[in-house]
């Protein structure tokens, strides 16, 4: 142990700037502080201190560091002055909120360990079984928190709170949550501010009121009606200390009653994380429910099983990693301490040893941290982790008493559930989203649970939702519309899409149903995971993305993948059409042909040859209208249906919601965000390129103003007329509701995209026979690839050409595909802002090559570009490709290629490390090769940022112009600037560098070249250079391109 005065000269623990008298206080979100010390965490590294109002707290994120202050000869838990003490005026001097060296701390603690293994036995599987079943909408943290408040009510204290058997959270259960939140923002509140806060104030003391009776209410009954069992509140009733012959207070029995409102809130996040993780992660998934089928099969739950499933605890302890409900506590020293050899710490200071960033400590678990791998906690390697990396429970002498009890209660209720349900997101575009009390859990994350075995009979209680799903639903799919005839035959449009192309396609289908004789559902491939249909033929749209299936078709390629009964999709009849790029040849259509291969090869039925669209090519929408057109005859002919053009219409008024919009283009997380910023950063003469600051990221556009004054002039109409649409087969249109005309053709549909073939042949049976317009039609079908492909000709541009075309507004919406979302990279780092993002895109208007007194407007970019600071939008954030991330260490050197508005998430990449670096970590080297046209022009962020980073040593710059290339060296392109480098590229490779390109999909070929011909010329470590640039493709290169 070193003494402070071993090493005089000690470094200063980083800490951010702060305010006069407050401090620190507003670098921390005080209703998602844990998100905010992650922040923190990843810009100062190890340690850090804030001050709060005067108050230091040095906080530990690493589990060397951890390790240090974890000695109980040096240190002690801390909480005096943490968000432990808040609790202190409800539960005083119970077990996790009694001071050091307290007395009733001893006294409870002798009476609670000496009942660990006779509460063991309560967890029998009946206690379990009864309070789960089938369920619509189901939010696994509310479910999760009344298993747990039930078991450890009943088990330790014989008390049924009965939480099942009431549709609402209980009072107690409510006022809990509620002051466990507001306990944890009154530490960052002033005192004065808090006294002023009146309303907050009293339902403080009512919540705590409402718990305090509770616990007054079971000890009561049970001094009046004592009995014999062997539970924890006979324990604290009539046991005494062996040291001091001492028993608890009434009081004090009362204030450990209430100190039991902590266990179910952490064995609530473990499950709810739980299920979170393993969803996320169908590999995982298979595993266990492989495992809990070896080893329980359809029996009873008996003790002996808890051992025999070391997947599962895996897991679980992966779970307590990414997902520890308890996210820190405090410890402190009595006298000055150095810790690091480095870093010194005065007495009495408050050390939050805070186990979430711990817990991804890339020393401690490899540059992988963020992913969940089971693995790493299984066959020896858990015991091989530095002994305070894993944190979940505490440390110590004041680590949690009851872990195993928590445990044994987590892993028979993950085993009961396993064995007896399919488990399926409600959204499958779900991301992990924090909800913070005293502890975290998932927030807005609900699942649909699905009985797996008829034969296991299911004692169902009344569920978070009360409204039962039969086997098989999802409220996620859009159904028919109800007026529409039961007698057609159903059809299944399934889709996995993450940029919109195959839902759009699938769209189509759905819309042209209704007039081929079927009945539309259309819905995600996930949303039928173990439960594909065979009462219609099921038509599959998809894409690959990288050789991986769409964010809403993983799981459902998953359990493709898991089948072995040759005849396990016999029934299902079925066709697929794939959406891919050929410039991925190694990937290209990957998942469409795995599927097509895979339904046929387990007894599936094909109706109709497998289709394929080249988005890289010219015919993409050629391609579909080819295969469409063959795919009804083949439905007709297989279901004996004919054509019914039949349609419904009406008309009323309603006024529509803020964010309606988003939910009927099945965009269910986009929220309304608030522009920032708005501001042009190119030179006249340059395309416009914007930089954009909003609250989130991808965006909901509407189209131009023009494009709907457009419509509205073809058709007759105002903006302001209401009108209502009804509908033979499912839509993404605001069906059986009022919506002005302005609002239907600006939010709901695409103006500006091509007219396919299909659109074209359809307009012409509009058209006067034998006349020009019919002419001038036919030449367009004959020419399609350069007349209309080529040149973006639309619907409208013909209509607006071609006034005789005498369509309906109703099949002209027939011909519309809906309006898609607009995805764009994040070009900001959450360490620069973690409440705003920025936008770097690239506006799109010039005349359109149809007709030259049009102009053709980028639907998102000119939508984006006319909004002004305060304006709303519709906007969310999604997880980008798993591999286009910074590595974990900062210290790993990084090569970025980019071209124009590509350099977007490198400029977020660069904030980062440039952030880190002013905090005082040591980053690698960022090298960025970068193209445009002219320095002049378009050197996006050259002037200012870019040249800051390059004079704080953040990033070197390597740039090709390609109109002034003697102002790059001679390089007019990002592949001849690589290959002019090529030294330096080489040498970064060599020493471990990540690659990311990020640009057109023209760009990002060229640079592939660039690669290969490197590989070639220096070789690729014995690898040819196309296996070279495969493996860092797998390994050390990720690539977003776009167009």
């Amino acid at each position: 142990m070193s003494e402070p005065t071993a090493i005089p000269d000690c470094v200063p623990i980083p800490q951010p700037a702060g305010w006069p008298i407050i401090g620190n206080l507003f670098e921390v979100d005080p209703s998602l502080s844990v998100l905010s010390f992650e922040r923190l965490c990843k810009q100062y590294g190890e340690i850090f201190s804030l001050n709060f109002i005067g108050r230091r707290v040095i906080f530990v994120n690493s589990a060397a560091l951890a390790t240090e202050v974890l000695d109980e000869k040096r240190f002690h838990k801390q909480v005096k002055d943490t968000v432990l003490d808040s609790l202190r005026v409800l539960i005083h001097d119970a077990l996790f909120t009694a001071y050091h060296g307290e007395e009733n701390w001893g006294v409870a603690r002798t009476h609670l360990s000496s009942q660990d293994r006779l509460l063991m036995p309560a967890f029998g599987p009946a206690n379990i079984l009864n309070i789960f079943g089938p369920k619509q909408h189901i939010t696994p943290s509310d479910d999760f928190t009344r298993l747990a408040f039930d078991t450890v009510s009943y088990c330790a204290m014989s008390h049924r709170l009965n939480s099942f058997y009431t549709e609402n959270q209980p009072v107690f259960v409510e006022a809990m949550g509620d002051w466990l939140a507001e306990s944890g923002k009154r530490m960052l509140r002033p005192g004065i501010i808090q006294s002023m806060m009146s309303e907050s104030n009293a339902k403080y003391v009512a919540d705590m009121n409402v718990m305090r009776d509770l616990a007054r209410e079971i000890v009561e009954e049970r001094r009046t009606h004592p009995n014999d069992r062997k539970d924890l509140l006979n324990a604290m009733l009539n046991g005494r200390d062996p040291k001091t012959g001492r028993g608890l207070t009434d009081e004090s029995i009362q204030d450990q009653a209430n100190f039991l409102v902590l266990p179910p809130q952490t064995t609530s996040g473990l499950l709810s994380f739980f299920v979170y993780y393993a969803l996320k992660n169908p590999d995982v998934y298979k595993k266990l429910q492989d495992e809990v089928d070896s080893v329980v099969g359809k029996e009873p739950l008996r003790p002996e099983h808890l051992g025999k499933t070391p997947y599962l605890v895996g897991a679980m302890r992966e779970t307590l990693r990414l997902g520890s409900p308890i996210t820190g506590f405090a410890v402190t020293p009595d006298e000055e301490q150095i810790i690091g050899d480095k870093y010194r710490v005065e007495a009495k200071t408050p050390i939050i040893v805070f186990a979430y960033n711990i817990h991804r400590d890339a020393t401690a678990y490899g540059d992988d941290v963020e992913e969940f791998k089971p693995e790493r906690m299984m066959d020896g390697n858990f015991e091989k982790l530095p002994s305070k990396a894993w944190l979940p429970f505490g440390s110590g002498s004041r680590a949690c008493i009851g872990r195993a009890f928590a445990w044994q209660e987590a892993q028979m209720a993950l085993i009961t559930i396993f064995q007896r349900f399919e488990l399926r997101m409600a959204d499958p575009t779900y991301h992990l989203q924090i909800k913070q009390t005293l502890t975290i859990k998932p927030n807005n994350f609900q699942i649909h649970a699905i009985p797996r075995h008829a034969d296991i009979p299911y004692s169902l209680a009344l569920p978070s939702f009360a409204t039962a799903l039969r086997q098989g639903g999802n409220s996620n799919a859009t159904k028919s519309h109800p007026e529409e005839s039961s007698t057609k035959q159903k059809a299944y449009f399934l889709y996995g899409s993450n940029s919109g192309s195959s839902e759009m396609f699938a769209q189509r289908l759905a819309n042209g149903a209704g007039s081929h004789g079927f009945r539309a559902e259309i819905t995600t491939l996930d949303s039928v995971t173990g439960n594909l249909p065979t009462d219609g033929p099921v038509i599959v749209v998809t894409a690959s993305f990288e050789g991986e299936p769409a964010d809403n078709a993983v799981h459902f390629v998953q359990e493709l993948e898991d089948l072995t009964d040759a005849a396990a999709l016999k029934g299902v009849r079925y066709s697929v059409f794939g959406c891919g790029h050929h410039d991925w040849a190694s990937t290209y259509q990957k998942i469409p042909k795995f599927i097509d291969a895979t339904l046929e090869k387990f007894g599936g039925e094909r109706l109709v040859r497998r289709g394929e669209a080249d988005a890289g090519g010219s015919g993409f929408f050629e391609s579909f209208d080819e295969w469409e057109a063959e795919l009804w005859p083949a439905l007709a002919k297989a279901y004996d249906v004919t054509s019914d053009d039949s349609d419904v219409r009406g008309l009323s008024i309603l006024i529509d919601s803020a964010t309606a919009r988003a939910s009927q283009l099945r965009q269910s997380d986009a929220q309304l965000g608030i522009i920032v910023e708005n501001r042009l950063i190119t030179k006249p003469g340059a395309i416009e390129k914007r930089h954009i600051v909003t609250d989130l990221h991808f965006s909901l556009p509407s189209n131009p103003k023009d494009s709907v004054e457009r419509v509205l002039k073809r058709f007759g109409l105002t903006a302001e007329q209401q009108l209502t649409i009804s509908s033979s087969s499912a839509s993404t249109l605001p069906l059986d509701r009022g919506i002005s005309v302005g609002d239907l053709f600006s939010g709901y549909v695409e103006l500006g995209q091509p007219a396919t073939r299909k659109d074209i042949e359809i307009l012409r049976k509009h058209a006067t026979p034998s006349g020009a317009t019919t002419s001038a039609l036919d030449g367009l079908l004959a020419e399609y690839p350069t007349m209309v492909m080529a040149k973006r000709l639309s619907i409208l541009s013909i209509l607006t050409t071609y006034p005789d075309i005498d369509i309906s507004l109703a099949k002209f919406l027939e011909l519309l595909p809906a309006m898609r979302i607009r995805q764009y990279s994040i070009s900001s780092s959450p360490l620069w802002n973690p409440n705003h993002v920025t936008l770097t895109i690239a506006v799109l208007r010039a005349s359109s090559l149809a007709n030259m007194e049009e102009m053709f407007e980028g639907v998102g970019s000119t939508y984006l570009e006319s909004l002004t600071p305060g304006a709303l939008i519709q906007v969310a954030v999604r997880q980008s490709n798993a591999a286009f991330h910074l590595p974990a260490d900062p210290s790993i050197p990084v090569v970025m290629f980019a071209c124009g508005s590509g350099v977007a998430p490198m400029r977020g990449f660069i904030q980062e490390r440039a952030t880190q670096k002013a905090a005082g970590r040591r980053v690698g080297k960022m090298l960025l090769f970068f193209g445009c046209r002219d320095p002049e022009l378009d050197y996006l962020y050259g002037d200012d940022e870019i040249k800051q980073w390059v004079e704080e040593g953040v990033l070197e710059v390597r740039t090709a112009f390609s109109r002034a290339s003697d102002k790059s060296e001679g390089c007019k392109y990002v592949q001849d600037r690589i290959l002019h480098n090529r030294g330096e590229v080489r040498d970064l490779y060599q020493n471990g560098a990540r690659f990311y390109t990020c640009g057109s999909t023209k760009a990002a070929s060229g640079i592939k070249n660039a690669i290969l011909k490197m590989f070639e010329e220096f070789g690729g470590d014995g690898y040819t250079p196309e296996e070279a640039y495969a493996k860092i493709q797998n390994d050390r290169y990720a690539v977003d391109v776009f167009g």
